[in-house]
């Protein structure tokens, strides 16, 4: 990612205020939201609904109880890169099989920035 690119993204977030607060982090530095999610299922069909694959997602690990691990592996089989945003650590997320960058809840425009950079 280059300074002022901006960037198409998917925010995959089962509390809606988390999704929100996160759009307006993203909107802030600059990236356009182009769709929110808040379940695996749904994710999934929104991901097949895109005409041009997103940039970048950002995705919970945990969907209202349900592992993120398809919608990570199906972001992953389009080219998308992904962060992930959990309350769970590092370690646990490279327990549960999640490998990509990840950003801990809470988290600062600054964590979400360095994140999206590292991915890319």
């Amino acid at each position: 990612m280059t300074a002022g690119e901006r960037l198409r993204i998917f925010v995959v977030e089962d509390e809606a205020l988390l999704a929100l607060d996160l759009e307006d982090i993203l909107v802030d530095l600059g990236h356009e939201v182009i769709a929110i999610a808040g379940s695996t299922e749904l994710a999934l069909e929104v991901l097949r609904d895109f005409e041009t694959p997103p940039d970048a997602a950002i995705v919970d690990a945990n969907l209202g109880g349900q592992s993120a691990r398809p919608v990570v592996e199906a972001l992953c089989a389009l080219s998308v890169a992904v962060v992930l945003a959990s309350g769970y650590g590092r370690a646990d997320l490279a327990r549960l099989g999640f490998e990509s960058p990840s950003i801990h809840k809470p988290y600062s425009s600054r964590d979400v920035a360095a994140a999206l950079t590292s991915s890319l």
